[in-house]
This record gives C-alpha cells, sequence and structure tokens, in this order.
C-alpha cells in the first residue's frame, strides 16, 4: 500500500523547507542572524528587560540588567533553534532510513514501508546533501547560544556575589553601602569628609542630602540601623535612593 503523499519523507522536507519557521534554517546567514536576533530583541523589550528592571535599576547597575534581561532573552532563542532542530533531525533520520512507518488512517494502523532501491537513493542523497549542512547551523547555534547562556549566568552570578550587601540582598532590595562609618555616624557624599563639617558647612550638609537620596542614613548601616530602631526604614526598602 502506497505512503500517504503528506508522510512521505521528500514531502515532510518540502514542508519544512516552506514552514514558517522551520524554513529560517535554510536562509543566508545574515537572515538567519537576523531573525534571531529579531526574538532576542522583542523577548528582552516585552518580557526580560521589564522582569530585570523589577531587581536591577538600569542606571545604577547596568550590566547586571543587561545581562538579567539578556539570559532570558537567549533561552527563548535557544528553545526555538531547538525546536527547528528537532523538526530538521526528524525528517533527515526518515530520508537516511532504509524503511519508514507511516499511518493509513490513524495512530492504531502504522505500517512499515521499505523504500525501493531507487528512492532510498534519492532520499539518502538529498539527508545527506540537503538536511546535514541544515543540521549543522543548527547544532553550532545551539552551542552559541548554550555557551553565551553560561557565560551569562556566571558573569551574573559573580557580579551579583560580590555586589551583595550584608544580609546577602542584591539590586533594588538591597542596603546602600555608605561610603564612612564612623564611631558617631555614616557618609555617603564623597564631598564630605567629617560629620562634624555637616554642621557648618551648608554646600557639604546638601551634597550629603543629595548623596542619601532622602533615606536616613543610619539604614544604610546595620549597627546604626539597629541602635536606631530601623523600624523607620522599612518603608525605603526596595526603593532606590532618590525615589520619593
Amino acid at each position: 500500500m502506497a505512503v500517504p503523499v503528506e508522510q512521505r519523507p521528500v514531502n515532510e522536507l518540502g514542508q519544512l523547507q516552506t514552514g514558517v519557521l522551520y524554513s529560517w534554517a535554510t536562509l543566508d546567514l545574515q537572515s538567519y542572524v537576523l531573525r534571531l536576533a529579531t526574538i532576542w530583541a522583542l523577548v528582552f523589550a516585552l518580557i526580560g528587560g521589564p522582569i530585570a528592571y523589577q531587581t536591577f535599576d538600569p542606571f545604577r547597575e547596568p550590566a547586571e540588567f543587561f545581562l538579567s534581561g539578556s539570559t532570558g532573552a537567549l533561552l527563548v532563542v535557544a528553545v526555538a533553534v531547538l525546536r527547528i532542530y528537532l523538526g530538521w533531525a526528524y525528517v533527515g533520520n526518515r530520508l537516511l532510513s532504509a524503511s519508514v512507518e507511516y499511518e493509513e488512517t490513524g495512530w492504531y494502523d502504522g505500517q512499515l514501508f521499505v523504500k525501493p532501491p531507487e528512492v532510498l537513493a534519492r532520499d539518502r542523497l538529498l539527508g545527506s546533501y540537503t538536511v546535514k549542512p541544515v543540521l549543522n547551523r543548527l547544532k553550532t547555534t545551539l552551542l552559541a547560544s548554550g555557551g553565551g547562556l553560561l557565560l551569562s549566568a556566571i558573569l551574573l552570578v559573580g557580579l551579583i556575589t560580590s555586589g551583595s550587601d550584608a544580609d546577602g540582598v542584591y539590586g533594588r532590595g538591597a542596603a546602600r553601602a555608605p561610603r564612612a562609618v564612623m564611631t558617631d555616624g555614616v557618609l555617603y557624599s564623597d564631598k564630605v569628609k567629617d560629620l562634624s563639617a555637616l554642621r557648618s558647612d551648608d554646600e557639604a550638609a546638601a551634597a550629603e542630602a543629595a548623596a542619601q537620596g532622602g533615606i536616613p542614613g543610619y539604614c544604610g548601616d546595620r549597627y546604626f540601623k539597629a541602635f536606631a530602631g530601623g523600624q523607620y526604614c522599612a518603608k525605603f526598602e526596595g526603593r532606590p535612593a532618590g525615589r520619593k
């Protein structure tokens, strides 16, 4: 009995070559990269970036914001490429195989078709010279995506680990680190050398107030926060300095 037209490997290959997503693998390199870059950019702008913004301020922590958002976007690209790869690998295996399974009318009546010599020779030529180059390109893309994901994750973890506050918190929820901690208080502004200057120098007082960004200075030090009670600092947790 003849294999249904849509289940013949050569026709399945044609469906891949004209498919909306699967056909990307056959494009020239520039068009192929452009489409993957478009997926990355859309996911970053619509999903990855907004999620990363909840944790990292892009103005104060641009590297962390970019790495966090781009990691999620790159993961979506990798999943899309994997889906394309699996489709091409499936058809490639059917082209190279001497026999193929097919269904006459449904899943319950599967049959096995042994290819005549001329059909087998044609299919194996298509599998070797049409499908394998595509699979090689997709494998390279998957390796590059995996390497990019690993590198982004390592860099992001390194930045977070090295910049976490005393409570292990990083990003918008982290406590601001004072520039100097003294026995009688803390300083944030690099324009102020001593706490006593705040009592006699209006410019120094203004600079320190700007550096604190409307958040009490003692909130940035665990000792002084505990000494002051700290209950007033709770309203500022998760808010970057300067935001009202």
